[in-house]
Formats: C-alpha cells, structure tokens, sequence
C-alpha cells in the first residue's frame, strides 16, 4: 500500500538568506551525532579533529575554495501515452569537489575510500548544513567518496585533487539543518595538526627490535627533532599479544631508532616474521590536550 502524506500549508519567511556555494567539508565516522548545541559548539569539532587520543578524532576537514559541481542526475520525468506527465523515482545526491591540499595530502587519502562516511557541509555564507537522524540528533549525510589518480589535468590545474562525494539516501535531504555557527570554516580548518611524513629508512631489524623511520614536516622536506617515545603509536598489528612502542632514540634531523616489541606472556620480545605493525607520529601543545602534529600511518611487515 502506498504511503502517501497529507499536505500541510505553511507561511514563509520574511528574510531571504542565500546559503552559499560550498567551500568546504567535513568528513566524519559513520554514525557520529550531535545534540543542536554541540553541531555548532567549535569546541566539540576542536576534539574531534586534533585529540591527543586516538579514538576521539573522528573528524576531518577539507577545504574546497578551487570549486566543486553538483553532479546529482535530473530526476526522470515518465510521460503517458495520453500527455500525462509525472516524477518517476528520486535521483540519490552527489557532487565532485576540489580539494585544496597538496599533492603528498591527497594520496594520503586514499584508503578513506573503503568505508561509509557522514560528511557535514559547510558554504562560505557561514552555514553548516546536515540533517536529522531518527532520534532527533544532527550529523552529517550519510556518503561514500572516491578520489581520482593520475597525471595533473593541461586545461586547469585547480582541478587537479578532486574528490567524488556520493550521498547514499536522498531522505536525509528532507531533514536538513541549516545551522548559522559563530565561527567560519577557516577556523576549524585552523584546528588541523601541521601534516608529518613518516616514512622507513631501515626496515625492522628482529635482533634489536628496531626500525629507523625519518619524520619530516610535510611538503618541505624539514626532519621533526624533539619527538619522544609517547609521540609514537602503535594503531594496529597481527602480533600474538600486545605490540607498542618502548622507547625510541633521536639521531637529529627527524630521525629516529624506534624500538617496537610486543608484551608475550609478561616478557618483552621482538616481533616475528609475517607480523605486521602500523605505525604513527604525532606531537601534542604545551597543555597537552590537542595535536599540533600528526603523521601518515606507515604499515610494514617483519620479514
């Protein structure tokens, strides 16, 4: 049976306010919600995108200055043999936006392409714009995104980072919240920790449990000095128990002799061959409560 509604009329408002073109986005895990007060409350987005702790950074930002195209199909138009016309099907949203990062942030990206999102919009009118879930909380709407590799394009170098945004219900668009914020997407753009490249110089050696990484400040090419052994995390690995970071020695100029064992029945050991590890730098404020730095992840498998 069809579920139709009953119309219900309804006054408009006095002031017309434009809501902007998009310039930029927010990418958060699938499922995250916000009360009305905290979707706007900079402070909740200062956690969630520079935390010192790991599992409370569920958000990112990216800005879009360099444009974006709507890509949302026409909805299709069904016409009967007697003239009669009427809507057939609700096309799903999407759209290609142009990232404005470099080219060492963008393929950092890629592996955000596996998994389910909820992306906030933001426009440069200074609205921040989601939708309601059916508990009544705000988030964002439910996407998948993709990113394209390959040669920079001859016609437009602007559009060189792209990034393809399919919403995945059209639903979420009859709920949505425009929320007026005090604070613009530059300044949460501002919360994002200064971008680390971390990369092997000499692959894990079994004897002495240890690998030489080097960690220089992104797109210069200048080493990071001064990390300490808290600085490096341990996000994931297939060892047999618990597998961390024990201490680490700074040679200078960004480079370091991390020592990485895993805790096998109450005694340190090295990691095996076939075990893996993945690894992450970052650095935090005098406080500390928020990154001022944070790495690519760096996986390596002990041969």
């Amino acid at each position: 049976m069809a579920n139709c509604n009953v119309g219900v009329f309804s006054g408009l408002a006095d002031v017309i306010c434009q809501l902007g073109k998009i310039n930029g986005i927010m990418v958060t895990e699938k499922g995250t919600a916000f009360t009305d007060a905290t979707f706007i409350a900079p402070s909740t987005h200062h956690v969630g995108i520079a935390s010192i702790t790991t599992a409370s950074r569920t958000s990112m930002v990216y800005p879009m200055k360099r444009g974006y195209e709507n890509t949302t199909d026409d909805i299709t138009i069904q016409t009967s043999n007697l003239g009669y016309k009427e809507k057939d099907g609700e096309p799903i949203p999407s759209m290609v936006g142009m990232l404005d990062v470099g080219a060492v942030d963008y393929q950092t990206l890629q592996d955000l392409e596996t998994s389910l999102w909820d992306i906030v919009l933001f426009t440069d009118k200074k609205k921040q714009v989601g939708c309601k879930n059916s508990s009544g909380s705000t988030k964002g709407f439910r996407a998948r995104i993709a990113f394209k590799y390959g040669l920079p394009p001859s016609d437009n170098v602007q559009t060189s980072y792209p990034i393809y945004i399919f919403f995945d219900d059209s639903n979420e668009f009859r709920n949505v919240v425009y929320a007026s914020p005090s604070y613009s997407f530059q300044d949460l753009r501002d919360y994002v920790p200064v971008g680390l490249d971390m990369s092997i110089t000499t692959a894990y050696a079994t004897g002495t449990s240890t690998v030489i990484v080097k960690v220089v400040k992104r797109g210069t090419g200048v080493g990071l000095a001064g990390l300490v052994a808290a600085d490096f995390e341990v996000l994931e690995s297939n060892g047999t128990s618990v597998v961390g970071v024990v201490s680490i020695v700074d040679n200078g100029q960004g480079s370091y002799d991390v020592i990485i064992q895993e805790d096998t029945a109450g005694s340190a050991n090295a990691l095996e061959s076939g075990e893996y590890y993945i690894l992450q730098a970052s650095d935090e404020d005098a406080t500390p409560t928020y990154l001022t730095y944070l790495s690519n992840a760096i996986k390596e498998t002990v041969v």
